[in-house]
């Protein structure tokens, strides 16, 4: 195999063969309870920070800049993400999951990896990213 071949492999068109999917894209009409479900994520860790040790929790953080999707402290409604707890809980189990994943786990933890994610759930890239949007949609369909 001469030099054009293997870069004629590595080429993005070749390295995406399995296709990447994105899983920050909402839709329109998923908007209002994607940002539900952010204060639903954030309303699962409590007020207590686990990624500081318990002798620096006091301390103020370094300025950190946000991300769209984002929810202060004092922006979160503890009502409504009780309300939506309720409601995930009776979705079926791996649409259940799909929403623990994305929305309560840190990404920065090794669960968090959207492959580990499929995997354990059985499904494709895509498949997670289905399951995503579907469990969106059946939340909307319920009213919650």
């Amino acid at each position: 195999m001469n030099f054009a071949e293997t870069a004629a492999l590595s080429t993005p068109a070749r390295r995406s063969a399995r296709g990447y999917v994105d899983f920050t894209q909402v839709l329109p009409q998923h908007r209002p309870m994607d940002v539900r479900l952010a204060n639903w994520g954030k309303w699962c860790h409590g007020p207590m920070r686990r990624d500081v040790s318990p002798m620096f929790r006091g301390m103020p953080r370094e300025p950190q800049l946000r991300q769209p999707g984002d929810i202060g402290p004092e922006l979160m409604d503890p009502m409504d993400a009780a309300k939506l707890a309720k409601a995930v809980a009776q979705l079926p189990e791996k649409h259940r999951a799909v929403l623990n994943w994305c929305y309560v786990l840190d990404p920065r933890s090794r669960e968090a990896s959207p492959a580990r994610a499929s995997k354990k759930l059985g499904t494709s890239l895509q498949g997670l990213a289905d399951l995503l949007r579907d469990a969106r949609q059946m939340l909307i369909n319920r009213g919650a």
